[in-house]
């Protein structure tokens, strides 16, 4: 209880924050950071994405926190086994994914043109961020199958995990990670009005914020499951996993703040390939 009030008031005070800060420096240090030379025209919608892409994300993050903490109170269940941390960067996750889906595009309503540029996930996102994502998904996921395979503890109140589950856990988790993967491949595809050079560049470091905070929160999401899985492990009748898996369990949480708020917000320049030329026809004799 006293951990949920903690990250309640945290999360309540870095909303309040995320409410009032802002402003044109703000702007310009992100943009600078991404090799981005705002441009007068640029420079209001980067403005106006940034303070709504931090008011929803940490917002999403305390209803979460909340919404799971009051569930679990209205069960009568005093133990959540770590659920309101989980629920909060799932919060944070749709956060994102709204601050991306609400953002009016400007030139969006007045032209029906788009850029024929093709947009690639690698170009918007960090390559060890999409190997990171994939290996904590396998990880894991061959974790959640090991529960159904050792031995469990005779002091231990837990249950052995059914087979059933296991399987079905482990699935669910590989599962995730690819559609994540796929919701950061559709938002690059999403349509992008083909206005002037600057609000284009613009645009593209606005989109790598987007796949950047959602892939951010899925491998916090993954590095939750990743330290659950490990604590019920070390609950187990193997004295190896006993000694290990309490202290991967431990670290697997608590890197998974960092890693929501570092990698969601890793400076990434964006470099995008040209489009290919059109065929030329040869000329007839």
């Amino acid at each position: 209880m006293l951990i949920f009030l903690v990250m309640a008031v945290v999360a309540t005070l870095a909303l309040v924050r995320a409410c009032v800060e802002g402003g044109t420096d703000g702007a310009r240090r992100w943009a600078r950071a991404r090799g981005l030379d705002l441009a007068p025209e640029s420079e209001g919608t980067v403005r106006w994405y940034l303070r709504r892409g931090r008011v929803a994300r940490t917002g999403g993050a305390l209803a979460g926190l909340l919404l799971v903490g009051a569930a679990f109170a209205a069960l009568g269940r005093g133990e959540t086994g770590g659920a309101e941390v989980a629920g909060a960067f799932v919060g944070y996750l749709l956060g994102a994914l709204y601050a991306e889906l609400s953002f009016v595009r400007p030139g969006h309503a007045r032209t029906r043109s788009a850029s024929l540029v093709p947009r690639r996930l690698a170009d918007y996102l960090p390559p060890e961020l999409r190997r990171t994502q994939r290996a904590l998904a396998v990880v894991v996921a061959v974790g959640a199958l090991a529960l159904a395979v050792v031995p469990v503890g005779v002091r231990t109140p837990w249950a052995p995990v059914p087979w059933w589950v296991s399987v079905g856990g482990a699935v669910a988790v590989l599962a995730l990670a690819a559609g994540l993967e796929g919701l950061q491949g559709w938002l690059l595809r999403r349509p992008q009005p083909l206005t002037s050079p600057a609000l284009l560049r613009a645009d593209d470091a606005i989109r790598a914020q987007s796949v950047q905070s959602i892939s951010g929160s899925a491998i916090a999401l993954l590095l939750v499951a990743l330290g659950l899985v490990s604590l019920r492990l070390a609950q187990s009748d193997v004295q190896v996993l006993r000694w290990t898996m309490w202290a991967v369990g431990f670290f697997a949480l608590s890197a998974a703040l960092f890693a929501c708020q570092y990698y969601g917000h890793q400076p990434w320049s964006v470099c995008r390939l040209p489009p290919p030329p059109p065929p030329q026809r040869q000329a007839s004799v």
